[in-house]
């Protein structure tokens, strides 16, 4: 598909007066050193990122593309292949027919659901690449192949519906010490279920209102980060080893939302509430053969099934944002706040126990639930609260911003001071320090254990060490 879209955008730029063709980009250098040592932070960001697009009587066609840059030394000024891995990102290129009744577009599209800014529960469509969560919040989302319906009615009333072949992951960097969240395992490829095909699908309805924007949400689909779904345990040809295959999955998973925006005496509120209900299904697991690594299979083989347990977790939560927007009195700049969070309605799992002839298995399946849908907040606080202040001065050429998150649970922060100048015209130069305040007295390392230290299970305490001075370097064309 990207190959005959490209073929197409290729033959419709040199359609010259027939077209009307349009883009923009900007090139993007990045500096980012730890507050502790001063050491190089290596994660990835965008050199270049390109937007184009192609006008037809009542057809459009649109493409956003991304070159990544990610170092892999400390050698900073290198930028051979040998020490940068470079990554063409397609981030979209979508086709877009414009009837007298609105849109239908087809392609791979980045998606905005919901009201609030950035945190949105309802912003579930896209899976999330947590590389950019915390440096450009901008280059977040991943991009979806999709067939989009939007229905503009009567009174200011728009409907919008979706459909998305396949299942896309969040991207959850794995064992990178340059990266401040720490799954709490490595997991396999051939640990997952095999999905198929699967088709999420969903829809909005929009209404305009004097005061008030209200809408309406509905979306089904599969978990964006995995879950444990059960385990199977082999022994060997003489019944005297054993080995567990644990066994990972994406939920089922259906989402009913809400969003108001209200607009009174220059404060605007923005609210948005979601509602989900996720199930893990009933694949049968046990015809699954072992395909571990474990070192012992090396000289054993294990085909003999002893025991097979399903964790069967579902769960109803739901989440939340509430956002206040202010322009604060003589020219003193822009306030906005955020309240997010989550709470669990009910959670449902088995009981593990399997007693072996040298070791016993017990786990409680509610213990292992998680969200894997809704605002990717949660993965950082179950409840937290965001102030942004923003400021320009100097015709605009300087901007000041201020940014605090605190999680209201377990007390931790994070805060940004980012600085901005405009250069000249089209570039841009600034400077970001950005401080993490984690919870080591409620969420410490177990000294019994040498080879991993819990304490870094709690983000804000892995953002200690994430703490940083950045550069920023941005030429806009």
């Amino acid at each position: 598909m990207i190959k005959y879209f490209l073929i197409l955008f290729v033959c419709m730029i040199h359609a010259e007066g027939i077209f009307n063709f349009y883009h923009s980009g900007y090139t993007n250098v990045y500096a980012i050193n730890r507050l502790s040592d001063q050491s190089l932070i290596k994660v990835p960001f965008k050199l270049i990122n390109y937007d184009a697009g192609l006008d037809y009587k009542n057809f459009s066609f649109k493409t956003k593309i991304g070159l990544e840059h990610k170092l892999k030394t400390d050698k900073w000024y290198d930028i051979s292949n040998e020490n940068v891995n470079y990554k063409l990102d397609i981030r979209e290129y979508y086709l877009s027919y414009f009837p007298s009744f609105g849109e239908i577009s087809i392609g791979k599209k980045l998606h905005s659901w919901g009201a609030v800014d950035a945190s949105s529960p309802l912003d579930i469509l896209n899976p999330i690449d947590y590389y950019y969560l915390f440096t450009d919040p901008d280059e977040t989302k991943i991009g979806r192949e999709s067939i989009t319906l939007d229905l503009f009615l009567p009174n200011d009333i728009k409907m919008h519906l979706i459909a998305m072949p396949n299942h896309v992951a969040n991207n959850i960097p794995k064992n990178d010490p340059d990266f401040p969240i720490i799954l709490p395992a490595t997991v396999q490829d051939y640990q997952f279920l095999d999905m198929g095909n699967p088709i999420e699908y969903g829809g909005y309805i929009h209404f305009s209102l004097p005061k008030n924007d209200l809408t309406a949400y509905y979306f089904s689909g599969y978990d964006r980060s995995f879950n444990l779904y059960g385990a199977n345990i082999f022994m060997d040809d003489f019944d005297v080893n054993s080995v567990t295959d644990t066994i990972f999955s994406y939920r089922k998973t259906e989402m009913i939302g809400f969003s108001i925006v209200g607009f009174n005496s220059g404060i605007t509120l923005r609210s948005d509430f979601a509602y989900f209900k996720t199930d893990a299904g009933n694949t049968e697991i046990e015809s699954r053969p072992y395909l571990g690594q474990d070192p012992i299979s090396d000289f054993l083989d294990f085909n003999t099934l002893a025991a097979t347990s399903y964790l069967d977790i579902s769960a109803q939560y739901y989440q939340y944002c509430f956002q206040l927007e202010y322009g604060l009195p003589f020219d003193a700049g822009n306030f906005t706040a955020q309240l997010f969070g989550y709470e669990k309605i009910k959670v449902e799992g088995n009981i593990i126990d399997i007693e072996l002839t040298n070791f016993e298995i017990y786990l409680d399946g509610k213990d292992f639930f998680y969200p894997g849908m809704g605002s990717s907040m949660a993965t950082l606080a179950k409840q937290g609260l965001v102030f942004n202040f923003t400021k320009t001065i100097l015709n605009n050429s300087i901007e000041l911003q201020f940014t605090h998150l605190l999680d209201l649970k377990d007390k931790g922060q994070l805060h940004q001071l980012k600085l901005s100048y405009n250069l000249m015209e089209n570039l841009d130069l600034s400077f970001l320090l950005y401080k993490g305040i984690g919870n080591k007295n409620k969420y410490a390392d177990n000294s019994e254990t040498e080879d991993m230290d819990e304490s870094l299970l709690y983000p804000f305490n892995t953002m200690e060490n994430f703490s940083h001075i950045r550069a920023q370097l941005q030429y806009f064309f």
